[in-house]
């Protein structure tokens, strides 16, 4: 479960932001924060090129962003194609850790933590078209970060 985070600079510095991730769950969080750090007004949605075009204007909270996706989601950040560097191996959760179980890194601060359970919420809750077991597991989860 890696997110690339791929991004380019145009010739007027405007900036192209393409996200992927193999766990949607992952996708739907890191595409959350990208919608809180961006402005609405600083950022468009190409949905032929499944592209998003940041404004020059907001390069300070673009970086901000990356570094944010770099430390609590083990991110990898590429400019045209060359990688910009990983969060070590070591600072990566086990799989049976909640904070794995919310897609985050230990060192999330505990309103990372709280967001990415209000997101994951969203996606697995049953009455949303999610998985009971799915949403046990994130509700579990938050219980004990949350203690």
């Amino acid at each position: 479960m890696v997110l690339k985070i791929r991004y380019s600079q145009t010739w007027n510095d405007d900036f192209h932001v393409k996200l992927s991730a193999g766990d949607k769950s992952l996708f739907a969080l890191a595409l959350e924060s990208f919608k809180n750090s961006i402005p609405p007004y600083q950022r468009s949605y190409n949905p032929q090129t499944r592209e998003w075009f940041v404004d020059a204007g907001a390069s300070l909270s673009l970086e901000r962003w990356f570094s944010s996706c770099r430390k609590h989601y083990s991110a990898v950040v590429e400019f045209d194609g060359d990688p910009g560097g990983e969060v070590p191996h070591a600072e990566k959760p086990k799989p049976s850790d909640p904070y794995a179980t919310l897609h985050l890194l230990p060192s999330a601060p505990p309103e990372v933590v709280k967001a990415a359970y209000r997101a994951l919420s969203m996606i697995h809750h049953p009455d949303k078209g999610g998985d009971t077991r799915a949403m046990q597991k994130v509700n579990e989860a938050y219980r004990q970060l949350a203690a």
